[in-house]
């Protein structure tokens, strides 16, 4: 009985054994008749044009038997597996995708095929829920390529651009290229911002209702009090007293009141006349601040600040330009005090001319921004205008060299580190280009990164960055255009500088 099973069995295996066999022969032969099949019908179907052949089907390539055409030849079979072990051990090769609703930036590099972002479609989808990033990225990583790509990019599609303090100069190719305006600040430049301008007027408050003559007062006076108070901030480099806070306001009053009867604008020479006045009041207390706050703002109308922040405004903001900067690279060399002042003021400038819901829909870009969140009085004012972003349909770009640039806003448990902790949480874009070992710590604490992206960002390729919004991670390959990369190119600026340099010597 054992034998003959034993024998039966062995049997049974050589007619699988044959059969496999002949399954491979036939195969082997159909595989041989479709390839001269096709050779066959390539002679028969394309004519010769040039160097190429064209087939004389339609698009698509013919329809027929043992053509290839489609998947209607492949055979498919699946693997019995739970949801835990396909979880497991078959992970999913391509990531989530934010869709084609949106500007094309560039490659994911994780399978989810071209990666598109538009913050005001993902914020109306729901998808993100402030509207600010924040870009972080070393030298020569491509932080500044994606910045201006995304910016030029969206302008083509009908936004709008503003730079608010370019101090090295590098958005003033880009912008004249869009088309837009450049205003540039500096000494001798001869170009003068007036921070006490009132404004742009929106036709709609924030709740959408017609905004009244009283509430645009009230508005403007804020704004002008928030910039006076921030100036002597920078300028004395401490906070203000109450007798001081109270001698401002007074003479910001008594500013505007002697420029209407001029029917001229309020402008801080106004201001440091009416403290003037002041030091001649019986309460000593009050003389002695306006004393203080008259000696504070002459700073303003002096030295390396005389003819910028002084008078009425020169320079022409066209709210319809495609595009905008300031740039203040002509201060390189300048004082830490002037430079702090130029950046508040320029920044207080442009968003009191783009923080209007009639401009649509607005990028504005915060080159440096390490420098703006060094002052207390400059940070505050940015934390105050990203709130009201969502309000006037500005997204806001805060560029950066690495997370610890934040922790020179103050010491550790400070009003100051609050501040720029909370632009770190109210940024729900964050972009993380290469950083250096000693900062991946860091970098992973604050931003709570996974393994997986911490060990990323170790090996990053130029132009390659970790995006961040959402629940989701990207990994994200900024692609240019050959055109983008002419206007883009900082070395060439580099380089000419030197040429030129050699040849006056």
């Amino acid at each position: 009985m054992t034998k003959t099973t034993s024998k039966r069995q062995k049997i049974e295996v050589f007619e699988v054994y044959e059969a496999n066999r002949a399954d491979k022969r036939a195969s082997a032969t159909s595989t041989r008749q479709v390839i001269k099949d096709l050779k066959a019908s390539q002679d028969q179907t394309t004519e010769t044009t040039g160097d190429f052949p064209r087939p004389t089907w339609g698009r698509g390539g013919q329809r027929r038997p043992k053509s290839l055409h489609g998947t209607g030849i492949l055979h498919t079979r699946g693997v019995p597996t739970t949801a835990h072990t396909g979880a497991t051990a078959y992970p999913y090769v391509a990531g989530t995708s934010l869709g084609a609703d949106g500007l094309y930036i560039g490659r994911d590099l994780n399978g989810g095929g071209a990666f598109c972002f538009d913050p005001w479609r993902l914020y109306a989808r729901g998808v993100i829920s402030g509207m600010s990033m924040i870009l972080f990225g070393q030298i020569g990583t491509g932080k500044s390529s994606l910045a201006k790509s995304f910016a030029v990019r969206l302008v083509q599609a009908g936004r709008k651009l503003s730079v608010a303090s370019d101090k090295k100069g590098e958005w003033t190719r880009v912008v004249h290229a869009l088309g837009g305006s450049v205003i540039q600040v500096g000494p001798s430049m001869g170009t003068r911002l007036n921070p006490l301008d009132p404004g742009t007027r929106p036709s709609l408050n924030a709740q959408g209702e017609p905004l009244t003559d009283e509430v645009w007062a009230l508005m403007v006076r804020t704004r002008r009090m928030a910039i006076l108070v921030t100036l002597v901030r920078i300028l004395t480099n401490r906070e203000l007293s109450p007798a001081e806070h109270h001698v401002l306001s007074l003479a910001l009053d008594t500013g505007v009141q002697a420029a209407q009867a001029k029917s001229t604008v309020v402008v801080i020479p106004d201001v440091i006349d009416a403290l003037e006045a002041a030091k001649d009041q019986p309460d000593q207390l009050v003389a002695d601040a306006s004393s203080v706050m008259a000696m504070t703002l002459h700073r303003m109308t002096s030295g390396d600040l005389a003819g910028m922040f002084d008078g009425e405004t020169t320079a022409h903001f066209a709210a319809d330009a495609p595009a905008t900067s300031i740039d203040t690279s002509a201060l390189q060399g300048a004082s830490p005090e002037a430079v702090r002042v130029v950046n508040a003021c320029s920044g207080a400038w442009t968003e009191a001319m783009v923080t209007t819901s009639d401009g649509g829909q607005r990028l504005v870009i915060y080159e440096e921004g390490w420098d703006n969140i060094s002052s207390e009085a400059d940070l505050q004012r940015m934390v105050e205008s990203w709130k009201l972003a969502r309000a006037y349909g500005i997204f806001n770009v805060l560029i950066l060299h690495k997370v610890s640039d934040l922790n020179m806003a103050g010491d550790v448990g400070s009003r100051m580190a609050a501040m720029a902790k909370s632009l770190l949480a109210d940024a729900d874009v964050k972009v993380i280009y290469r950083q250096d070992r000693s900062t991946l710590k860091l970098t992973t604490d604050e931003l709570d990164l996974s393994d997986r992206e911490r060990s990323l960002l170790k090996h990053l390729g130029k132009g390659v960055g970790l995006w961040r919004l959402g629940g989701s991670s990207f990994e994200v390959k900024n692609d240019l255009t050959r055109v983008e990369l002419a206007l883009f190119n900082t070395d060439e600026r580099l380089v000419t500088t030197t040429a030129e340099r050699q040849a006056r010597a």
